[in-house]
C-alpha cells in the first residue's frame, strides 16, 4: 500500500507503448526545391484552421478536395496539395500563378481543422504512406506533419499517426510560441481498455502528454481555433467501491501546456501498480462538479470531487452537463438534474471559473439563472458579443433566421416581446438555413439554403433592428438587410466551408459542371482592387447577379429554328471563352465525314458565336463588353471567369475530363469515320479474329497436307511398278548406233 502521485502516472502515460497511436521524431525531414521570395517572419497568420490561411504576403490553401485513397507519393500530388498565391496575384486575379508548398495531400475527415501556420511552418494532416506487411498503403491512418513555408523541411515521418481520419484535433500555440498538437483519441487502448483520451504533443520536443484519461467529450474553441484551452466532461469513479457515478458528471478545463498533473492517492486500491494501472490521469482544473444528494443511497465522495467545504454533503439534486459551445472566453453548456430532465442552457465566463477561489460545487448557478430553459435548439445558435458581453443570438431554424436579444442574462424569444417584436424577430423567412460564416468586419452573415448541389451562398447584414427586416415589401428595392443569393455559387457541403480572404470569397466548388471535381474557386466581391472592402448587397445584386442572369436569359432568346444548335454553343463559350473550337469541329466533320460545312452551324450562327466571344462595344453583346484581367487575359462580362474563377490548378486527368465534359455537354462529339465491319471491332475482338483466322488457316493447310499424303500413300499401293529396260546392242558390229538413246532416231539423207 503506497501513495502514488500523478507525476508517475503522467510519465507512464507519456512513455507507454500504445496500441493504435504512434509518435515519431520530427528531425527526419524530406525536402523539395526552395521557393523564391519567402521572407521569414514571426507575424501571426490570419484565418487559421480552414482550407486557406493568410500569412504576410501570401495566401496558403489546399488545392481542392482529394480522397485519402489517392496516390500520396511525395512530389506527385497536385490535387489536395498545399499551394500558395501571392496577395498581389490574388488581387490582380492571376489565379493560376501559384506555387506548390507541400506536394502531398492535405486531408482530414474533420473539417473543423485544416491548415495552421505558426512562425515559418504550415501544419497539416495527410493520409499515411506507410505500408503494412502485405504491402498495402495504410491511407486510412492520418499522419500529422509540418513543412517550412519556403517548401523545404517537410517532416519525413510524422509527429503523431492515428488510425481514424476523422479525429478531432487542433494545432495551437501558447504565448511563448510553442506549438502543440492537441487531439482526442477515441477507442484508444492504453492499458487494456478502449476509451477516449485527450493528448497534447509538443512538436519541438516530441513529448506526448496524456492530459486526461477516459474523458466523455471535448470542446475546442469554435471561433478561435488557435486557442490552447479546451473543456471536457468526465465521469467520477470510486475506485475503492468499484463504482462509477451514473447520475452526475463533471466539467474540466486544461491547456495544451498544462503538463503538470494532479496528485491522487491510490493506496487503498489493492494490487495497484502505477506503471500498469494508471486508473485516473487528469492534468486539468475542475470547473463544475455535479455531485449532489442521491435519494435512497449513502453519498460517496471520492478524491476526484471538489475539495471545497461542504462539497460532500450538498443537499441538492445531482447534475449532468453537456458541452454546447465555447467562444469569446465563454463556456456554453446544458444541464439536467435527477429531478428535472429538461436540458437548460447556461453560460460561464472563463475569468470567473479560473479564479483561485472558484467553487465547482457552490459555483453551479441556480436553474433560474439559465440563458434559456429549453436548449433543444442550442446547436443552431450563433452568438454575438458586444465588448466581451453576450448581446444577441442568431437562431437558424426551420422558419428562417431569427434574431433574439439577450438581456440580464436571458435569451428573449418571441414569447417575451409583449407584441413589440423588437427583442426577437425573423430576419429571413425562406426556410432552414445553414451557417457558412460571419463577416464580423462588414456585419454580414453568409448562409446556405436548399436548392444547390451543396451549399448555396446567401448573404444579408445582421446588425439591423426589426424595422430593417420587416418593413413594407418593395419588390424593386434591395438593401443590405435584403437576403440575396450570390450568383449561382455552390460550395461543397462535405468539405471546408467558404472563406472570405482579401475581399474575395474562396469556396470549394459544386457549381454546374464542377460537381465531380471540388477545386477551389474565387469570387471577387471587392468594391475596387485597392480595397479589401466588399460590395454591399445592392451592388452585388446589380453588378453581379443581374448581369450574370441576363446572359442566360439572352442566350435563351436565340431562335433555334434560325440558328440551330447555337444556344448550347454559346453556353460552351460562356464557360470556356473559346472562339476557335467551333471552326475546328466544323472542319473535322467536313474532312472526316464529308459533312457540309454548315451541317451543325450556319455561317450566320458561327458569326453570332464569335460575336459573343468578342463581346465588342458595337456588337450584340455590347452591354457585356467591359472586361477584367483574369490570369493575364481580358475576360468580358459575358464569360464565367468574369464572375468567379478556378484558384490554383487542376491535375491533368481532371483538366482533360472537364474539357471533355464541356464539349460533350454543349457541343457535338468529335467525329469518327465509319469503318468497315472489321475496323468497328474492338481491339480485343480484332486480335481474336486474326488469331482465329490464322489458326483456321493453319488447320486447313494441315488438313490438306495430311489428305494429300494419305492419297499418295494409297496410290502407291495400288499402281504397278514399271521398270523400263534398255535395248541390248552389240557395239562391235555397228559403231553408228547410239547406245545411249532410248528411242529410234529419225532417218536422214545419209541413210540412202
Amino acid at each position: 500500500m503506497r501513495k502514488i502521485f500523478n507525476k508517475i502516472i503522467c510519465f507512464t502515460a507519456v512513455s507507454v507503448a500504445t496500441l493504435g497511436i504512434f509518435s515519431a521524431s520530427a528531425c527526419s525531414n524530406q525536402n523539395k526545391g526552395k521557393l523564391p521570395d519567402y521572407v521569414s517572419s514571426n507575424n501571426e497568420a490570419v484565418s487559421n484552421g480552414g482550407f486557406a490561411v493568410e500569412k504576410d504576403d501570401y495566401v496558403y490553401f489546399i488545392n481542392g478536395k482529394e480522397v485519402n485513397t489517392a496516390d500520396n507519393t511525395f512530389g506527385n500530388v497536385v490535387k489536395g496539395a498545399v499551394m500558395r498565391i501571392s496577395k498581389d496575384n490574388l488581387s490582380n486575379r492571376n489565379y493560376s500563378e501559384v506555387d506548390t508548398v507541400v506536394p502531398q495531400i492535405a486531408y482530414s475527415g474533420n473539417y473543423n481543422a485544416g491548415l495552421f501556420i505558426y512562425g515559418d511552418y504550415v501544419y497539416y494532416a495527410t493520409p499515411s504512406t506507410d505500408k503494412n506487411s502485405d504491402g498495402e498503403v495504410q491511407n486510412s491512418v492520418l499522419a500529422f506533419k509540418r513543412t517550412k513555408l519556403d517548401g523545404t523541411d517537410t517532416t519525413k515521418n510524422y509527429f503523431v499517426q492515428y488510425p481514424d481520419n476523422s479525429i478531432q484535433y487542433r494545432y495551437v500555440s501558447n504565448e511563448e510560441g510553442k506549438v502543440y498538437l492537441m487531439y482526442v483519441a477515441t477507442n484508444e487502448n492504453l492499458y487494456g481498455t478502449s476509451c477516449t483520451n485527450l493528448h497534447s504533443y509538443n512538436v519541438e520536443t516530441g513529448e506526448n502528454t496524456l492530459l486526461a484519461y477516459n474523458v466523455d467529450s471535448v470542446m475546442f474553441d469554435s471561433t478561435d481555433v488557435t486557442n490552447t484551452r479546451v473543456y471536457y466532461t468526465m465521469k467520477v469513479t470510486d475506485f475503492v467501491l468499484g463504482t462509477t457515478s451514473s447520475n452526475y458528471n463533471q466539467i474540466w478545463t486544461v491547456e495544451a501546456d498544462d503538463t503538470t498533473p494532479n496528485e491522487y492517492d491510490f493506496s487503498d486500491i489493492e494490487d495497484y501498480d502505477a506503471e500498469e494501472n494508471p486508473l485516473y490521469v487528469n492534468c486539468g482544473t475542475l470547473v463544475f462538479d455535479g455531485i449532489g444528494k442521491v435519494e435512497g443511497m449513502t453519498e460517496s465522495v471520492t478524491q476526484f470531487n471538489s475539495k471545497e467545504e461542504g462539497a460532500g454533503s450538498v443537499d441538492r439534486s445531482a447534475y449532468k452537463y453537456t458541452l454546447s459551445n465555447y467562444q469569446n472566453d465563454t463556456l456554453f453548456y446544458t444541464r439536467t438534474s435527477t429531478e428535472n430532465d429538461t436540458a437548460m442552457l447556461f453560460t460561464a465566463k472563463q475569468d470567473d471559473i479560473l479564479k483561485s477561489d472558484w467553487k465547482p460545487v457552490a459555483g453551479n448557478p441556480s436553474y433560474t439563472d439559465c440563458l434559456i430553459r429549453d436548449s433543444s435548439s442550442a446547436s443552431s445558435y450563433t452568438y454575438l458579443f458586444n465588448d466581451g458581453e453576450l448581446d444577441e443570438v442568431l437562431i437558424l431554424d426551420s422558419t428562417g433566421i431569427i434574431k433574439s436579444k439577450v438581456e440580464n442574462g436571458k435569451l428573449l424569444t418571441s414569447k417575451d416581446n409583449n407584441g413589440t417584436f423588437d427583442k426577437s424577430f425573423n430576419m429571413t423567412d425562406d426556410g432552414q438555413a445553414t451557417l457558412l460564416f460571419l463577416d464580423e468586419q462588414s456585419h454580414y452573415i453568409y448562409y446556405s439554403l436548399s436548392g444547390g448541389n451543396g451549399y448555396t451562398v446567401n448573404r444579408l447584414c445582421y446588425d439591423g433592428s426589426y424595422g430593417n427586416y420587416n418593413g413594407l415589401p418593395v419588390e424593386t428595392v434591395v438593401n443590405d438587410y435584403t437576403p440575396i443569393r450570390i450568383l449561382d455559387l455552390d460550395a461543397a457541403s462535405d468539405w471546408y466551408k467558404p472563406e472570405l480572404i482579401e475581399g474575395q470569397l474562396l469556396f470549394p466548388t459544386q457549381t454546374n459542371n464542377m460537381t465531380e471535381y471540388v477545386y477551389v474557386m474565387a469570387c471577387d466581391l471587392r468594391k475596387d482592387k485597392a480595397s479589401a472592402e466588399v460590395m454591399n448587397n445592392p451592388d452585388v445584386d446589380k453588378l453581379l447577379n443581374e448581369r450574370y442572369e441576363g446572359i442566360s436569359e439572352k442566350i435563351g432568346e436565340v431562335d433555334e429554328t434560325v440558328y440551330e444548335n447555337l444556344q448550347n454553343a454559346l453556353r460552351y463559350a460562356l464557360y470556356t471563352n473559346d472562339a476557335d473550337y467551333i471552326d475546328t469541329l466544323n472542319k473535322a466533320y467536313a474532312d472526316i465525314l464529308d459533312y457540309d460545312e454548315e451541317h451543325f452551324w450556319s455561317k450566320q450562327s458561327v458569326a453570332k458565336y464569335k460575336e459573343f466571344v468578342a463581346a465588342s462595344e458595337s456588337g450584340e453583346w455590347s452591354e457585356y463588353s467591359d472586361t477584367v484581367k483574369v490570369n493575364g487575359k481580358d475576360v468580358a462580362a459575358n464569360k464565367l471567369d468574369f464572375y468567379y474563377s478556378l484558384l490554383g490548378k487542376m491535375n491533368e486527368a481532371d483538366a482533360e475530363a472537364y474539357d471533355t465534359l464541356l464539349k460533350t455537354t454543349y457541343l457535338q462529339g468529335w467525329p469518327e469515320k465509319e469503318g468497315t465491319w472489321f475496323e468497328n471491332l474492338s481491339t480485343g475482338a480484332k486480335v481474336g479474329f486474326i488469331i482465329g483466322v490464322v489458326a483456321g488457316g493453319l488447320i486447313v493447310i494441315a488438313a490438306a497436307v495430311i489428305i494429300t499424303l494419305i492419297i499418295i500413300k494409297k496410290r502407291k499401293k495400288k499402281m504397278p511398278v514399271y521398270n523400263k529396260k534398255r535395248i541390248k546392242v552389240d557395239t562391235t558390229d555397228d559403231k553408228n548406233i547410239d547406245v545411249y538413246s532410248d528411242e529410234e532416231r529419225a532417218p536422214d539423207s545419209s541413210d540412202n
